[in-house]
């Protein structure tokens, strides 16, 4: 494999492009790492102030979207629906209509419960996987 970086002012955000004759597993193992391993950006709007977050979940109250960090919780700009495109190959997943949550930042899943999931994040915030989505879930997670 061949390997090129160019330095250019006019992308502000990192691009990989991989030129090729053929998909192959190689290629397709080089877009998962480079996808997997990006940041998630995510622009957070607090009055005036906006800050760049990795978020542990992101979740829908009085129709407005907020993110919640560690420890600050933040709106989001964006509807949820386009977030979870955003944020799928980035280890967020749905859990419910209003909510997805950061993988990376959950702490247990506890499946005592009939019917529902229990998620408590690193935070230490618990939250609920709907019963709709308990089968995606468990698919995520291989169970």
């Amino acid at each position: 494999m061949d390997f090129e970086i160019k330095i250019d002012e006019n992308f502000k955000l990192p691009k990989a492009v991989v030129y090729t004759d053929k998909l192959t597993e190689e290629v397709l193992r080089l877009k998962s790492f480079v996808l997997e391993n990006s940041d998630n950006i995510l622009l957070a709007y607090l009055g005036e102030k906006i800050k760049i977050l990795n978020p542990s979940k992101i979740y829908t109250e009085d129709s407005k979207v907020f993110a919640e960090s560690i420890d600050e919780k933040f709106q989001i700009k964006k509807r949820i629906y386009q977030l979870e495109d955003d944020l799928k190959l980035k280890k967020f997943v749905r859990i419910s209509n209003s909510e997805l949550i950061n993988l990376n930042l959950v702490d247990s899943f506890d499946l005592s419960y009939s019917g529902t999931i229990s998620v408590l994040m690193k935070n230490k915030s618990r939250t609920f996987v709907s019963r709709r989505y308990v089968k995606k879930i468990k698919e995520t997670l291989g169970i």
